[in-house]
């Protein structure tokens, strides 16, 4: 079982489409690699025989288990008023038998380029720089944007922001609803009384 995080706002603006999808729906979409927010990720200039050895990519993003939850929430989650979706999946199955969220891999964070491998040309597509390392990115390819669907039990935790927006909450409860998830539950980030960091406790319907 791998535990995977997504953090996305929930602004009402032009991109809540994508973020209805993804809930009420349950259907994941992937970005092209030129709207990555870091410029050098999947575009190595200096390895231009690389680059020409690629198949086109689009990823889906998430964090893993070790990911820096604080900066993410800052980065990714609209400075903590947006949410975060923590997902199960079973990912000890062969490939072919997987779903879809099992069917990614982590990135690695290096300090220099590696030796190119034509071999392993698609490898670039799964390495970032070290200063990145606080994200634990894992990554899920497809050749297009063809949103597919996850498991109606695979969401298992929407977190709220410490900044959430309450007046929100109805909206996204709808949405748990509409996407027929089977177990998940609803928290929201307070501040810690031990350190400079947050807790999540249940939210109530």
């Amino acid at each position: 079982m791998i535990k995977l995080y997504k953090y996305v706002s929930f602004q009402e603006n032009e991109s809540l489409g994508y973020r209805r999808r993804l809930i009420a729906e349950r259907k994941i979409y992937f970005n092209e690699t030129k709207k990555f927010n870091d410029p050098l990720d999947c575009n190595i200039a200096t390895l231009e025989s690389a680059k020409d050895m690629l198949k086109p990519s689009r990823f889906f993003c998430l964090a893993m288990e070790d990911r820096d939850d604080n900066l993410m929430f800052a980065h990714y989650g609209d400075q903590h008023r947006g949410i975060r979706l923590k997902f199960e999946t079973e990912n000890e199955k062969p490939f072919s038998d997987c779903d879809v969220l099992a069917r990614g891999r982590p990135v690695r964070y290096l300090k220099k380029i590696p030796a190119f491998d034509p071999d392993k040309a698609h490898e670039f597509y799964y390495i970032k720089a070290l200063s990145w390392q606080y994200e634990q990115e894992y990554r899920i390819a497809a050749v297009e944007n063809t949103e597919i669907q996850y498991g109606t039990n695979e969401l298992v935790e929407v977190a709220l922001g410490a900044r959430f927006d309450m007046n929100l909450l109805p909206k996204l409860n709808k949405w748990l609803e509409i996407g027929e998830h089977r177990n998940v539950q609803v928290v929201k980030a307070v501040p810690s009384k031990k350190m400079l960091e947050f807790d999540y406790v249940p939210v109530n319907a």
